[in-house]
């Protein structure tokens, strides 16, 4: 079974069993969602297939991008960080209808707030347009996503290009620097650290 059957399938596992409509997940996989997401794992692929520790800020429901680090990556350990609890229960949910052992836990609270960066060797932040910059710090590789889609009230952190992004979190070392043009907005994407 090809990656995006057994996903579907999860997916669809998921809705079906929820017990309150969650527009929410379904909207975790929609076909801009899969590219980008698709694209930073690749990236962080490349770079280094194995990771002890991740952290995941603003993490939404984080399905989709475990699906994909645990497909292309070798995970001991996910910490999903985001300030929603159903996106939580979201993921609890997904987990539990499809039978998928839980190699995570979960953090309810704002990033901005966060502070114990050290402990994790991959820190991934997909969400850099909806926080305040979070600077790097010593030690963790960092795979960030951002756009310049600023037409949207809930994007208040926008970047006008890649470097940008790099520049605004601190990431003075860079493994990788893209722009994917989307319909509606350039995504960038950056992999590096803080040195």
């Amino acid at each position: 079974m090809s990656l995006d059957e057994k996903v579907l399938g999860r997916l669809a596992n998921t809705a079906f069993h929820l017990q309150y409509s969650s527009v929410d997940l379904i909207e975790s996989f929609r076909p801009n969602q899969i590219i980008c997401k698709k694209w930073l794992v690749t990236e962080i692929a490349n770079y280094n297939m194995s990771y002890k520790n991740v952290l995941v800020l603003g993490s939404w429901n984080g399905c989709l991008l475990w699906e994909l680090m645990s497909e292309y990556c070798n995970v001991d350990w996910f910490t999903f960080l985001d300030v929603n609890p159903v996106a939580h229960a979201d993921r609890d949910e997904y987990f539990k209808v499809n039978n998928i052992d839980k190699n995570y836990h979960s953090i309810t609270m704002s990033a901005i707030d966060y502070s114990d960066y050290e402990y994790f060797d991959l820190i991934i932040n997909t969400s850099c347009e909806h926080m305040p910059d979070i600077p790097a710090v010593y030690g963790p590789t960092y795979a960030l996503q951002s756009n310049n889609y600023t037409s949207l009230p809930e994007h208040t952190n926008c970047c006008v290009s890649e470097h940008d992004l790099a520049k605004k979190n601190n990431i003075t070392n860079t493994v990788y620097k893209g722009k994917k043009k989307m319909p509606n907005y350039d995504r960038f994407t950056v992999l590096g650290y803080y040195v």
